[in-house]
């Protein structure tokens, strides 16, 4: 027979089984789906241009979100997010005046887009959580007339006294792989070279 202690201990256990399970966090595999804003203009000229993106990170994992000192989880994006990358930037591309291909073209003029790198954490340090980004993508123009080749990055740091939530690592990572896009597409000396 349970004493009487013990049942009125039941529904305080089940209830401390609730707070600690409802806090475990899980591992997360962000949808990669970069927004890049470029205004209509003429500046490709009707250009066509072939379009490469690759995935040449040397980790697939982005980071740790959580407390090191108990729950915490690594974060990752899908395992391929060429053809999101690859719609982001064309499309950005088409509305600046160039007539992209996914295939080469006869005169030579090509964009090979690299992400080599996306670093992602929020960790518990003290009272708060302490959130960066780091991105990096490189970028080689190539026309007849020669070659173009540039490294741009975009990081962001935050603290807050709340854990991020997936929808916040969603947006967070999108936002700074989208402000490293939005940069490479901002070079004039980049879109010179595939209009040379």
């Amino acid at each position: 027979m349970t004493s009487p202690s013990l049942r009125s201990l039941s529904p305080l256990l089940c209830l401390t089984a609730v707070v600690v399970l409802g806090c475990t966090v899980k591992p997360q595999n962000i949808r990669l789906d970069p927004q890049v804003q470029t205004a209509p203009s003429s500046v490709g000229q009707g250009t066509k241009v072939w379009l490469e993106v690759k995935d040449v990170r040397p980790k697939k994992t982005l980071g740790v979100v959580g407390d090191l000192n108990g729950s915490y989880a690594h974060v990752s994006v899908e395992d391929d997010f060429s053809t999101q990358m690859y719609q982001s930037i064309s499309g950005a591309l088409r509305r600046m005046g160039f007539d992209v291909s996914p295939t080469p073209v006869s005169e030579a003029r090509s964009l090979v887009v690299e992400v080599r790198d996306i670093e992602y954490q929020a960790l518990k340090q003290g009272l708060t959580y302490d959130t960066e980004t780091k991105v990096a993508i490189g970028a080689l123009a190539k026309s007849a007339e020669g070659t173009y080749e540039r490294l741009y990055t975009a990081g962001a740091k935050k603290s807050s006294p709340i854990q991020p939530s997936a929808g916040d690592n969603h947006r967070i990572v999108n936002d700074t792989v989208s402000g490293a896009l939005q940069e490479m597409l901002n070079d004039d000396r980049l879109t010179a070279t595939l209009v040379q």
